[in-house]
């Protein structure tokens, strides 16, 4: 009898953590009135570390206050959740008074108790500032994309959705971030299920050196329905005795139109009039 019971006691415990494990994050609201403002600020609950808890309520806390303090102290502050995943929360504080407005973004990462920035998902350098522009660091992630101010305290209106960030994704860590279904070779003559607008991307062994590269072709369903939205490429870290540079190439795709869709990779030389050495051919249904 006690052996059942401490199984059953077991089976509680799992399931109390997996009920907790990979839900979105409780933003609760604590008021604070002042004289002459009225305060709405964001407190973070149920993470699963909750030192880290506290170190990411400290910053909340801090960048409200901050806030209160660009408008005087006078007026409101309140807040608005823009994005909530189970590590990854970003606010937008509001302050406002008869005279004034500031807003300010607060992107918190759960797994460190501090904010994050755009270099925790996304690679930098010349192709992020191409498509970003240089004033990339007033950020503010929300469900659908990431948007920036001209400066601190102004609007966040210049918007990238997280599809025209696909390319620049690191495709270990954008998981957290976005839902991105990953496809190996493995997927060939298979059959994927999609909901209009899901993203989704190939893992492919490639050596761009030889001349080979990873060539696509979609059939079936509107026109525009499947569409690739980019890709990259990270060369392998170990290349004793291979020849030239290989790695990895990842191509990124972006389910628009509902439909059946016949998507066809091959590896070729694509000058050369023959048929690829390697075949990926998947079936996607979107719905």
């Amino acid at each position: 009898m006690k052996k059942l019971a401490g199984a059953l006691l077991a089976a509680l415990l799992l399931f109390c953590q997996s009920v907790f494990a990979d839900q979105p994050t409780t933003v609760l609201t604590e008021i604070k009135d002042g004289k002459q403002i009225h305060m709405e600020r964001p407190v973070i609950d149920g993470a699963n570390d909750e030192a880290l808890q506290r170190a990411a309520n400290n910053v909340l806390r801090s960048a409200a206050d901050d806030v209160a303090d660009k408008v005087g102290k006078k007026g409101t502050v309140t807040y608005e959740v823009t994005l909530n995943r189970p590590s990854l929360v970003s606010v937008l504080l509001k302050g406002s008074n008869n005279k004034r407005s500031y807003v300010r973004a607060v992107n918190i990462d759960l797994t460190t108790g501090r904010e994050f920035s755009l270099d925790e998902f996304f690679f930098g350098g010349e192709e992020r500032e191409k498509l970003l522009g240089k004033n990339a660091e007033n950020v503010l992630f929300t469900e659908s994309g990431v948007a920036f101010a001209e400066k601190k305290g102004a609007a966040y209106d210049r918007v990238f959705s997280y599809q025209e960030l696909l390319p620049l994704s690191r495709i270990g860590d954008i998981g957290r971030l976005i839902t991105v279904w990953k496809l190996t070779e493995n997927s060939d003559g298979k059959i994927l299920a999609l909901k209009q607008g899901d993203l989704f991307a190939f893992k492919l062994n490639a050596n761009p050196s030889t001349g080979f590269r990873w060539v696509n072709s979609v059939s079936g369903g509107p026109a525009n329905g499947i569409v690739k939205a980019g890709s990259s490429f990270m060369i392998s870290n170990s290349q004793k005795e291979q020849t030239g540079t290989p790695g990895l190439e990842f191509q990124f795709y972006a389910a628009k139109l509902p439909g059946t869709y016949r998507l066809q990779l091959s590896y070729q030389r694509p000058w050369e009039k023959i048929a690829g050495v390697r075949e990926c051919n998947v079936t996607i249904i979107v719905k």
